[in-house]
């Protein structure tokens, strides 16, 4: 594992910081990047682990998806990442048994919390039948009307 070890209540503080920041999805969006969108977004915070396909070894365990959509997703890292750089992701849902695994590219990583927080932006690159499918669906799901306190 990358990083210096949490403790689990450091990993729920930083939980209940994330939460509180997007709480408010009219900070986190305005309406010109919400016309610019290709793809419909969901906001949903599952949890996920991920690792530089550089460097596989270095896993970087237990954070949260901020939301997710076709074309790519964002969620929350605990170091900054370059645009360009090739990440692996391993997502776990209460929807699907199986670990869901995607890939794809850094477009961003915006700091939240000094030192400590970033969001990053990731963009699809490559998604096999099984990761295009759990997307779909999952996209579908909560974009036909399911309450969201579901997840």
């Amino acid at each position: 594992m990358g990083g210096e070890a949490l403790s689990l209540r450091s990993i729920c503080l930083i939980f209940e910081i994330l939460k509180n920041m997007s709480d408010n999805p009219e900070k986190s969006e305005n309406k010109m990047d919400q016309e610019r969108r290709r793809s419909k977004r969901i906001c949903k915070h599952f949890i996920l682990s991920y690792f530089e396909k550089e460097y596989p070894d270095r896993r970087y365990e237990l954070t949260q998806l901020k939301n997710i959509s076709h074309g790519g997703m964002c969620f929350i890292t605990s170091q900054k990442f370059n645009p360009g750089t090739k990440l692996g992701i391993e997502l776990k849902t209460p929807y699907v048994a199986e670990t869901t695994y995607l890939e794809g590219v850094v477009l961003e990583s915006h700091e939240k919390v000094r030192n400590l927080i970033y969001e990053t932006r990731l963009k699809f690159e490559f998604l096999d039948s099984q990761g295009e499918f759990w997307v779909a669906k999952l996209i579908e799901f909560f974009v036909n009307g399911e309450n969201s306190s579901h997840a």
